[in-house]
């Protein structure tokens, strides 16, 4: 039988962390009883390129990332055993200093070193504060080199990681105890905070990955993916400086070797490596290394820490044959991630659906995922999407008018679906689902999302449909509630509360205390019976009958030229301001202008303008129907009332008319709920870990909001008491 040579996978040699010294003693004892020999890396490439024969009953040790342990534990066993070491070290922790002190053969300790730490708070220490002392440094190096006759490599620049998927596996914990290592090379310094989330790691060499920066709109933290380009550049500049670093220490000169972080790579990452001019490179794929073999792809046996002699002996025999290596094979696949994402809508209204929908583009654009949406031509969408098509990440707009022939349309749906390369397919509104659907049961290998942000009972097939996607999107539970009864299942069901996008990419100025007589109350809706606009003027005529004084009533949305007139009384029609329809931004305006909205809604999902409200920093009244008493908390963050009670609302309205306090902080958790929770980052963020793969159904905390700001406020005052400012003098 062809003989293969097996090439196993060390860490750490310590009582700290990785194989115990006793341990890893016991691994050398077994691979002579086995009859074997150890040869070096230089050895194995040359037999692997022809240019020697493979030898029998040999095998290589590697050692990943030069922890100290390998200089003061490791070194001296392999010695005491007259075996050889192949030890890959990261280029940047190479620090300065004399040798340290290097344990005997029989003990298990070294001299004159640091406390040796785990390899996660090694690496933890050198990423957060640059201290190198838990790995080999220089002169250890060249030490390992001539005096031992060991041969040392790159294991990469900084053994960079990234968050590879938008899969949330934790926060990061009081101190970062809970944090991989890696995540203190991938957040910034201003945003390792506790809580901050995290998500499942991998090789930023493999991985285009989600780097975390602060959002550019609003507030909240954007997670940017790489692009292909962008990794080229980073894979050239480390491996290059990594090749220049280690080729000073080595003297191997053109004959350098690598080692990929987490054993990660792709076609991009090895041309970089080839063009870096590395001339070999060690994976953790598991097959035969032989005669012919690929050079740069060399396999290598990880061994765990808690494996005995015995377990070493059997792998050495699985591979040290050609045959038997490639029967237990194991080839690292990469897994996939969201690069490119396909919104499709049949409707040609940029209504509120329409909105949101335009918030996730944007969204996703910020985030350097590749967008694709169809529209229908004519759509009022158009203008709204034409500034996206442009710049660095340009959004491609694709018209299609024949979601009604949903067969035909689905054909249409699976040919773009592929021309782009779509990960996902997330739809909007009422036809364009069937035709995604029916695509995806022909074959499409897209991840399929159904928007539903009504709560208005679906098509009565509904649930055959929802079968086929990945998963239907709600922006309220009352949404999926109704779902739920229409046959969706729970495991199909995904909480991605609307998001509020500001004009100009700003927040409103956050409203400030001050003392102002009266109350502006606003109702933003229209004539429909759904909007409610006959209770608003009842609750105005409730008030004004009981003497209610320096309350103005005004309308947003409602035509002048609209039969409101006769809805009216005289005593209401003086205290009330009709602005007729308007357009958004203004819209905006009056919210900033007012003291209080109302909502008197008879049937709602979520509307938009109860999250512009909150960003504007105002107390909201409203009907406790469909998604609102999630986000209204009653006495919290604002008042419900029964749907049709007038009265109850008139309550509301008069109590926070006459308690500019009362608004002020009702107003300034609802800000930060938007701040913190319902902002486009946030919402993207959100959406990514949906279409990443979690079955997110988690509704939002507004009493914990709620006690966070009284206690921020309490600590404020208490301040302004303790630097006895001037009463005249304070601000907010």
């Amino acid at each position: 039988m062809p003989a293969s040579i097996p090439v196993l996978c060390y860490h750490n040699v310590s009582q700290a962390d990785g194989h115990t010294p006793r341990r890893f003693e016991e691994h050398l004892e077994a691979i002579l009883d086995a009859g074997f020999s150890t040869i070096s890396a230089r050895e194995l490439v040359a037999a692997m390129r022809g240019e020697a024969p493979v030898p029998e009953k040999a095998c290589v040790l590697t050692f990943d990332d030069c922890h100290l342990s390998n200089w003061t534990i490791a070194a001296p066993l392999l010695s005491k055993y007259d075996m050889t070491g192949v030890f890959f070290c990261v280029t940047d922790f190479i620090g300065q200093g004399r040798k340290r002190g290097q344990a005997a053969p029989d003990s298990e300790t070294g001299e004159g070193g640091p406390e040796l730490l785990t390899a996660p708070a090694s690496f933890r220490a050198a990423l957060e504060h640059g201290d190198l002392s838990q790995f080999m440094n220089e002169a250890e190096l060249r030490a390992m080199v001539r005096d031992y006759g060991f041969e040392v490599y790159a294991h990469s620049s900084r053994h960079q990681g990234c968050f590879r998927s938008m899969v949330q596996v934790g926060r990061l914990g009081a101190g970062g105890a809970s944090a991989h290592w890696s995540s203190w090379g991938i957040l910034p310094p201003g945003l390792r905070h506790q809580g901050q989330p995290l998500f499942e790691v991998g090789s930023a060499y493999a991985y285009n990955g989600w780097w975390p920066q602060a959002a550019a709109k609003g507030a909240g933290v954007l997670y940017r993916r790489r692009s292909d380009a962008e990794r080229r550049a980073f894979c050239l500049e480390d491996l290059r400086r990594s090749h220049a670093r280690i080729r000073e220490i080595n003297d191997c000169g053109d004959e350098q070797y690598f080692c990929w972080p987490w054993g990660h790579f792709d076609e991009l990452s090895e041309s970089c490596l080839r063009e870096a001019g590395f001339k070999a490179a060690f994976t953790l794929e598991r097959s035969a290394n032989t005669a012919g073999g690929n050079p740069l792809r060399i396999h290598r046996i990880g061994v765990g820490k808690t494996k005995n002699g015995a377990w070493i002996q059997s792998r050495l025999n699985m591979y040290s044959g050609a045959l038997k290596a490639r029967v237990f094979f194991k080839y690292f696949r990469k897994r996939p991630d969201v690069a490119s994402v396909l919104y499709m809508t049949d409707s040609d209204k940029l209504s509120g659906g329409s909105r949101q929908m335009v918030n996730n583009i944007m969204g996703m654009q910020d985030s350097g995922v590749r967008v694709t949406v169809v529209i229908p031509p004519g759509s009022e969408m158009a203008p709204a999407l034409a500034p996206l098509s442009a710049g660095e990440n340009p959004v491609e707009v694709v018209e299609f008018g024949g979601f009604k022939q949903y067969v035909r349309a689905s054909g249409f749906v699976l040919e773009l679906a592929r021309r782009v390369q779509a990960d996902v397919v997330h739809t909007f509104h009422a036809k364009a689902y069937k035709s995604a659907a029916i695509a995806k049961l022909r074959g499409g290998s897209f991840r399929l999302f159904i928007n539903r942000g009504v709560i208005f009972a679906p098509n009565a097939i509904f649930g055959l449909y929802a079968q086929a996607a990945t998963g239907v999107i709600c922006n309220s539970l009352k949404c999926a509630e109704v779902l739920r009864k229409f046959l969706v299942p729970q495991n199909r069901l995904r909480l991605v509360y609307n998001s509020f996008l500001p004009e100009g990419g700003t927040l409103p100025p956050e409203r400030r205390a001050h003392k102002k007589r009266g109350a502006r109350v606003l109702y933003v809706g229209n004539l429909a019976p759904a909007k409610g606009f006959d209770v608003f003027i009842r609750l105005a005529q409730d008030l004004v009958q009981r003497g209610q004084r320096d309350v103005e009533y005004v309308v947003a949305g409602v035509g002048l030229d609209e039969p409101w007139e006769a809805q009216v009384p005289p005593e209401v029609r003086s205290r009330l301001t009709m602005l007729g329809k308007l357009p958004h931004d203004e819209v905006l305006k009056e919210l900033q202008a007012a003291d209080i909205l109302v909502l008197c809604s008879r049937q709602e999902s979520l509307p938009n303008v109860l999250l512009e409200a909150f960003a504007c920093s105002l107390p909201v009244v409203c009907t406790a129907v469909g998604g609102m008493p999630e986000l209204v908390h009653h006495g919290v963050n604002g008042f419900l009332a029964p749907s049709e009670d007038a009265a109850a609302l008139a309550d509301a309205v008069a109590e926070l008319a006459a308690d500019p306090a009362l608004r002020l902080s009702m107003g300034r958790i609802n800000r930060r709920l938007v701040t913190q929770h319902l902002d486009g980052a946030v919402k993207t963020q959100t959406l990514l870990r949906v279409y990443s793969g979690e079955r997110l159904f988690e509704p939002l905390p507004i009493d914990e909001l709620a006690r966070q700001v009284a206690a921020d406020c309490r600590e404020a005052t208490a301040r302004l008491i303790a630097e006895d400012v001037p009463c005249g003098k304070r601000k907010g």
